[in-house]
């Protein structure tokens, strides 16, 4: 919105500040106020007020009229669609990483498929870093392209097989720092959840758990799947203890 000065006023700026916020209320319970009756409800002079008036003017938010020598003001409130627009999206994002949170604490409330501590004597600073470091990562599991954001895709790139492709596609679901992250872990048609959880013990050491859960029934009806995944995991687990030192 182009003000008479000139000056570009957008919604949300006009409604960033808890003053105009509250102009805007008291707008909406009533078809429209004298500047002074506004003005009451503050600890401001009316040229305060006045100057948070003029801003949601800019933004088309108010509009303003003159009777006889009193400004009366009355709500417009289409502009806000913009940002009922904008928190809509958002808040079907959240709706999408609620659902995943459920599913993966319906996950956590079950036996992992695979579960193993790992024990170490670095900080929890330095296991944590090494759980989240895109470069670290790259030393004891595979190269990567992972950032601890939730909801960022990334995946794990290990030598390709003539059974595998070595590929694993993944997806930041939860962090906790310095205490836990989770991400899917989707590979050869199969798609789980790991959790690593560190704990600090009372000799300082560190208590590094992970646990792989979401296996299908197929998968764990086949002999050695199971077996295999652990083994896999101990042996980073391995490499990970030898990194750190």
């Amino acid at each position: 919105m182009l003000s008479d000065k000139g000056q570009v006023r957008d919604v949300y700026d006009a409604v960033a500040d808890p003053t105009r916020r509250k102009i805007l209320q008291m707008l909406t319970d009533v078809e429209e106020l004298p500047l002074y009756e506004i003005t009451v409800h503050f600890q401001m002079g009316r040229t305060a007020v006045s100057k948070h008036l003029a801003i949601l003017k800019e933004a088309d938010l108010v509009v303003a009229r003159k009777v006889g020598r009193e400004t009366r003001y009355r709500l417009n409130a289409k502009p806000l669609k913009e940002i009922q627009d904008w928190v809509s999206y958002y808040e079907s994002f959240w709706k999408e990483r609620m659902f995943k949170l459920n599913q993966l604490l319906e996950e956590q409330n079950m036996k992992p498929d695979v579960s193993l501590d790992f024990q170490f004597t670095s900080s929890v600073e330095k296991v944590w870093h090494a759980l989240t470091d895109s470069d670290m990562l790259a030393k004891w599991i595979w190269n990567n392209d992972f950032k601890a954001v939730v909801g960022h895709k990334f995946q794990f790139r290990a030598e390709p097989s003539e059974w595998w492709d070595g590929i694993v596609d993944c997806e930041v679901l939860n962090i906790d720092e310095p205490n836990s992250i989770t991400y899917t872990w989707a590979s050869a048609g199969e798609t789980t959840t790991v959790t690593w959880t560190l704990t600090k013990n009372a000799d300082d050491t560190v208590q590094l758990k992970l646990d792989q859960s979401g296996f299908s029934e197929e998968t764990k009806a086949r002999q050695g799947a199971i077996q295999g995944a652990t083994y896999a995991w101990t042996e980073m687990g391995n490499k990970l203890g030898t990194v750190l030192a």
